[in-house]
């Protein structure tokens, strides 16, 4: 008997579902396993890139200390951070700019970073041969001022001035300015605050106004604003103007400070009358001024507005904004001296002018160009080194560290990196100093005959500063003394003694000394590579001295002694210095 077989459709459908499924499942599982390992491939080429970009980060930190400490470096740096981790670092520096790109290869992932850096500067302009401060100045037979001369003192003596000179009108700080107590702050010109600020005025008697100063700081490098001297309305400043002047940010540093502004053309302002000092200055997220503000004050009344022209004036509930107003009017003259420019001054005695003169009043005098009788006195000119700029320069210095005491009496050729010395500084004589940042002694500085002083040629053409300042104790200490034969050279370099050309390089050499019978500056010997500057004392250049630029609050010029005045000193550029004064410009990966 034959059986029947039979092969049922659920049967095959069932086989052949089930074996779909386990082919899908070990085609899912190859393909998560291939995603896997591809996720993990990734995954480690991710953090080996990381790990790259970060070792190139690093070598680019590394680089960027390098410069700002001044350590040595090589222009091109191999060195490994762990095995796996190599780093080529390249630094090149010209001048005062620097570029370093750092080049990392971790595990066969490379990366690279750039930064590009400068060295920060002040801009600081010396636009006479001589300007000389309220002290005046004196010079003898044989002296010469090669170029022009601007005192805001009498100018007395014998010698000859080969370009113009100007007297200013001599001046007096009025009892109503408001700057006797300082308890906080007013911040003006972020974004969100006020942009203006004022402070009323008012002079017991008719008075001129040459000059303002305000005791205020800086956060970043904001630009220049405007000083206004405007009417009263009512209580609050009108937009009737009377003067201005720039409100110069160059001479505002980042501690408090006073600042001296003067007016080309001083505002004449009425006894008993209010009037109103403003500043006014753009808006910014990140650059931006403070002033002083005294709670206690009540002798004025100070506002803030967002616009001095067109908003209202709102009180400062809080206290007074500290300022000084000086008054001018004072008689100042210029007396028996050869003048071969132009003369303008109140009183002329006794002078020899090839030139114009300009006066109140002349006497005993012969002019050779056209006489101007009656003229008004010129304006006050404020001196153009602040004490904020001293007191950022004295930051830089502390940037660089506390110096080794032993230099203080140093016996042998040395480079100092910039620095701080407590002591006074008296090298030994006939030593070279090389001058690599910014330098602040404490005392006294003494520099021997046949010393060379000379700026490190990383400073191209920029310049570098030198302060003696004893804070505390100016009236005995902060002098400085050049011997005979001393050399000061800017970044030039010096040979057998002389300074190469000029390349627009100087050392100026700062001291805040203030004593009345002693001197801040004296210099006994020719100087190509310095300026000097004697912020509230009296410079002293001796018999035969030639030198390119002298400013002092009081100047005596001895016999056969010679200014020269360099123009290039209109534009000089003071450095902190190279390690000191770097800052980063951009900084981003690169290909």
């Amino acid at each position: 008997m034959k059986k029947n077989i039979y092969i049922t459709e659920n049967g095959f459908i069932a086989m052949a579902t089930l074996l779909f499924f386990i082919s899908m499942s070990l085609i899912i599982v190859f393909s998560l396993s291939t995603v896997v390992l591809m996720t993990n491939k990734i995954i480690k080429n991710s953090l080996a890139s990381a790990q790259s970009y970060y070792t190139a980060e690093s070598g680019l930190e590394d680089g960027i200390l390098r410069l700002i400490k001044n350590y040595d470096y090589t222009a091109i740096n191999s060195f490994s951070i762990d095995e796996d981790a190599q780093v080529n670092q390249n630094i090149i520096q010209t001048g005062n700019t620097a570029s370093i790109k750092s080049v990392a290869s971790y595990k066969n992932n490379e990366r690279q970073v750039m930064a590009e850096m400068t060295i920060t500067t002040s801009d600081i302009s010396f636009h006479y041969g001589v300007q000389v401060g309220e002290g005046g100045l004196t010079m003898l037979n044989g002296s010469k001022i090669v170029g022009n001369l601007y005192s805001d003192g009498s100018v007395v003596g014998s010698g000859t001035i080969t370009g113009d000179l100007v007297v200013a009108t001599g001046m007096s700080l009025d009892a109503n300015g408001l700057w006797d107590t300082y308890d906080d702050d007013r911040r003006f010109g972020k974004n969100g605050d006020p942009t203006d600020i004022a402070m009323s005025f008012s002079p017991a008697s008719s008075v001129v106004l040459s000059q303002v100063s305000f005791f205020v700081k800086a956060n970043g490098n904001p630009a220049d604003g405007t000083v206004r001297i405007v009417e009263d309305n009512a209580g609050s400043p009108s937009t009737s103007v009377l003067a201005t002047t720039t409100f110069l940010a160059s001479k505002i540093g980042s501690s408090y400070g006073w600042v001296n502004l003067s007016f080309s053309s001083p505002a004449s302002l009425i006894g008993g009358n209010t009037y109103w000092i403003i500043i006014d200055v753009n808006s910014s997220p990140s650059k931006y001024f403070y002033i002083g503000r005294g709670a206690g004050n009540s002798n004025s009344i100070s506002k803030y507005s967002s616009d001095w022209s067109g908003s209202s004036w709102t009180t400062d509930a809080l206290g007074d904004y500290e300022y000084k107003a000086w008054i001018g009017g004072l008689a100042t003259k210029v007396e028996g001296l050869i003048i071969e420019g132009n003369a303008h001054a109140h009183d002329i005695i006794d002078a020899t002018i090839s030139g114009d003169a300009r006066y109140q009043t002349i006497s005993g005098s012969t002019v050779g160009g056209n006489s101007y009788p009656g003229e008004p006195d010129p304006p006050f000119v404020a001196l153009p080194i602040s004490d904020s700029n001293i007191d950022d320069w004295e930051a830089a210095a502390v940037g660089y560290g506390i110096l080794n005491s032993s230099i203080c009496t140093q016996s042998t050729d040395i480079t100092i990196d910039g620095g701080v010395l407590d002591c006074d500084f008296e090298p030994a004589a006939g030593i070279t100093i090389t001058i690599n940042g910014t330098l602040w002694v404490k005392g006294n500085i003494n520099f021997g005959i046949d010393t060379e002083l000379v700026l490190s040629s990383a400073y191209g053409d920029t310049s570098g500063v030198i302060i003696a300042d004893k804070i505390g104790s100016e009236a005995t200490s902060g002098k400085i003394l050049v011997e005979n034969n001393v050399v000061i050279c800017g970044s030039q370099g010096i040979n057998s003694g002389s300074c190469y050309p000029s390349v627009g390089s100087y050392l100026l050499l700062i001291s805040t000394h203030s004593g009345v019978t002693t001197y801040a500056i004296d210099v006994r010997n020719n100087s190509d590579g310095a300026v000097f500057y004697a912020h509230k004392g009296t410079a002293n250049i001796n018999n035969n001295a030639n030198l390119k630029e002298v400013t002092a609050h009081k100047l005596n010029l001895s016999n056969n002694a010679i200014v020269t005045y360099e123009s290039g000193l209109a534009n000089a550029s003071f450095s902190s210095g190279p390690g000191g004064g770097w800052v980063v410009n951009s900084w981003n990966e690169t290909q």
